[in-house]
């Protein structure tokens, strides 16, 4: 009886810290990329060339561009990362966030923001629920998310070195 206890405290815990709140202090962030020898320009340049090859449409992406500022705004939209079990009732469900791409010579900044969940409508039985989006809440959500937007920043650094390193074709 008190193993049964302890198991269903255990699994009451593990399942309150999945609905724990982001502070709200978490719910941006950045993360600096380093790429060597590579002038603003060429990093706001070639980021232009990788959002456009990465994103749907880069000029329904941009918001707002400066390269004398080495900035671009722009925001974007992913599907729901998960895998196995903790797909169930998400695999149709899209992230959407805002990104910023600072640049200076020698590295640029990707910071994320303004992250959204879309759940798509959907019908249980003779229930219809209605298509909602959100703003990000759990931990559990930025667990799964964080990552995958992070990933877009080595994505970005690799598409700038190999641009860089391709010129001479």
């Amino acid at each position: 009886m008190r193993k049964i206890l302890m198991s269903l405290s255990i699994l009451l815990f593990v399942g309150c810290a999945e609905l724990e709140p982001i502070p709200d202090e978490d719910k941006s962030f950045n993360a600096v990329y380093q790429i060597p020898n590579s002038s603003k320009d060429t990093i706001y340049n070639n980021t232009r060339i990788w959002i456009a090859e990465n994103f749907r449409s880069s000029k329904a992406v941009l918001e707002y561009e400066n390269k004398e500022e080495g900035v671009l705004i722009g925001n974007g939209s992913m599907p729901y990362p998960c895998s196995g079990f903790e797909c169930v009732g998400k695999e149709n469900d899209t992230v959407s966030f805002t990104i910023r791409v600072d640049m200076k010579n020698d590295k640029f900044k990707l910071t994320f923001s303004n992250i959204k969940i879309h759940i798509p409508s959907y019908r249980i039985g003779l229930t219809f629920y209605p298509e909602s989006t959100y703003p990000i809440r759990y931990m559990s959500d930025l667990n799964s998310i964080k990552p995958e937007l992070l990933t877009f920043g080595n994505r970005l650094q690799e598409s700038v070195n190999k641009n860089q390193k391709s010129k001479d074709w």
